[in-house]
């Protein structure tokens, strides 16, 4: 059942965590925006799976690392639906595995400006219409820095927009919006379109998982979405792996 309210999914047309996102929002009865780059074939898929099950969806290919892709972005999310009620921020850094005595200080630089520009451009569009309804849910996807991964310029990239997102935790709830983290380790995609829609729904192949999934990130999103989640703001909602 559609509870009237829109999710912006970013990077949402491949095979990991925004796509499993994207299905487990329309689950829980959010209208979909499926954000793309380049992989529409993969988009229309999602978006059209949403919709033979009884929801709404669309699809908008913008590049989210460029402030004028994010404004096109969030007017035709608000042209199509005329509301947004929740951004998962996905897309960031690229994987530079060297060690510091190799460390390539504009590739390092680059990955802080993915992880952070993001944030930068659809925070300020986002509060605009969430505060609005004096409702909003602002999820990014960072990393589980309790157990860092073996870069050092990733793992200052992503500390860099847990950071980003923090500082704007307070300002965002006086507008009645949420801002949390959710902070996975390594997680491995999940290459069957079939496969991620059986996790959504919670077969039997699922609750025998063996290690953290992209479907174990999206029901952390959908947690967060929810009423029950709607005091909860600044987390960091870590995962092991």
């Amino acid at each position: 059942m559609l509870n009237g309210k829109t999710a912006i999914i970013t990077g949402a047309s491949g095979s990991g965590m925004g796509r499993s996102i994207a299905l487990t929002m329309a689950r829980e009865g959010f209208a979909i925006v499926v954000n793309y780059l380049k992989n529409i074939k993969s988009a229309d898929e999602i978006a059209t799976y949403i919709e033979d099950r009884g929801g709404k969806a669309m699809t908008v290919q913008s590049n989210i690392f460029i402030k004028e892709e994010c404004e096109k972005l969030v007017g035709d999310t608000i042209d199509f639906f005329g509301r947004i009620d929740v951004c998962i921020i996905g897309p960031g850094a690229n994987w530079n595995p060297e060690s510091l005595s190799d460390l390539n200080s504009i590739k390092a630089i680059q990955d802080i400006n993915q992880e952070t520009t993001p944030v930068y451009n659809l925070l300020p569009l986002l509060l605009k219409n969430m505060e609005k309804r004096s409702w909003g849910r602002i999820i990014g996807i960072a990393s589980n820095m309790d157990i860092p991964s073996p870069s050092y310029s990733y793992n200052a990239a992503k500390i860099a927009r847990i950071e980003t997102l923090k500082l704007a935790v307070s300002e965002a709830w006086k507008k009645g919006v949420t801002i949390n983290i959710i902070a996975p380790g390594p997680v491995d995609e999940i290459p069957s379109f079939k496969t991620a829609c059986d996790y959504c729904d919670h077969i039997e192949e699922w609750n025998g998982r063996k290690k953290v999934t992209p479907q174990d990130i999206a029901e952390g999103v959908a947690f967060l979405c929810s009423d029950s989640g709607k005091y909860i703001t600044g987390c960091i909602l870590p995962y092991q792996f």
